[in-house]
């Protein structure tokens, strides 16, 4: 493929995807602009913005799986470096992210946060190197350790307790059963056998290389969900107030950062894609014309 062929193929390829993200993140932040803050006490069922402080839900507290610091949500990935000369990269080896259910407070009253399928913007990373497949000791002062080196990369992002959150979301009514109790409990179970490292390997770590691939660790989220489906059911909990995915595939965002930057990130980025559609349709345009 000549020069010239190369370049229009990317151009054919980026522009559509220019144009797709561009009104994508107009649609976004028009959206969010739309969209009047509500009150928990008084909210109107359906798609609302809230804003309040997070706090913890019920049961033992949610800890961020790598650091072991308390929070209401967490997201993580561990990346291994691995090839020679140019094929040497970052490969995701591990990744998780936390479906827990937390509670939002804003003076008026409280409602529970199911973040499952949620765009969720945290306020805090932390991100430093190692050398073995799950950092190790996990407690205080280890992830400060290995920030320069180590063949081992983590990432956490958090939104930790007492944090300042804004949700966008579908409000409902619900019965304690309906807040995906079972994915709750399964994660929860998860947590504890990553704590024993040792253990979770010898049982699920097939081809024994140290490292859950992500084949092994749907087996080990499989057996997990096995175990608490066989359990005894748990008595079903009063009726709460929710937040959750929209049905009708509206965005779910939950957003632990400064809103109004957020939208004019969005802004920003539409404009930038839009010219950018304009630019690769003018330059595709001039070159197969000026092939003729």
């Amino acid at each position: 493929m000549g020069d010239a062929q190369f370049w229009k193929l990317a151009l054919a390829v980026a522009a559509p995807l220019c144009l797709y993200f561009g009104f994508r993140n107009w649609r976004l932040a028009r959206l969010i602009s739309d969209t009047p803050l509500s009150r928990i006490r008084s909210a109107a069922q359906g798609y609302v913005e809230l804003a309040g402080v997070a706090h913890r839900g019920e049961g033992e507290p949610n800890l961020g799986p790598l650091t072991r610091l308390p929070c209401v949500w967490w997201r993580y990935r561990i990346e291994h470096h691995t090839g020679t000369g140019r094929s040497r990269g970052w490969k995701t080896v591990n990744q998780g992210s936390s479906v827990a259910p937390f509670r939002l407070d804003d003076g008026t009253g409280t409602c529970l946060v199911d973040p499952s399928g949620a765009d969720v913007r945290p306020a805090s990373t932390m991100s430093w190197r190692g050398s073995s497949p799950w950092p190790a000791p996990p407690g205080e002062g280890h992830r400060f350790t290995g920030l320069f080196g180590g063949d081992y990369r983590y990432t956490e992002h958090r939104i930790d307790e007492q944090a300042q959150v804004n949700v966008i979301g579908d409000f409902r009514t619900l019965g304690g059963v309906e807040v995906k109790e079972v994915t709750v409990q399964v994660m929860r179970l998860l947590s504890e056998w990553k704590d024993d490292q040792a253990a979770l390997l010898r049982e699920f770590d097939a081809d024994r290389n140290g490292i859950l691939s992500q084949s092994e660790w749907e087996h080990a989220r499989a057996a997990a969900r096995t175990r608490i489906e066989q359990s005894p059911p748990a008595p079903a909990k009063p009726t709460a107030n929710v937040v959750m995915q929209p049905q009708d595939q509206r965005p779910f965002l939950v957003a632990a950062c400064d809103l109004k930057a957020l939208v004019r990130r969005w802004r920003w980025a539409a404009g930038a894609l839009l010219a950018g559609f304009v630019v690769a349709v003018g330059v595709l345009a001039s070159m197969v014309l000026g092939a003729r």
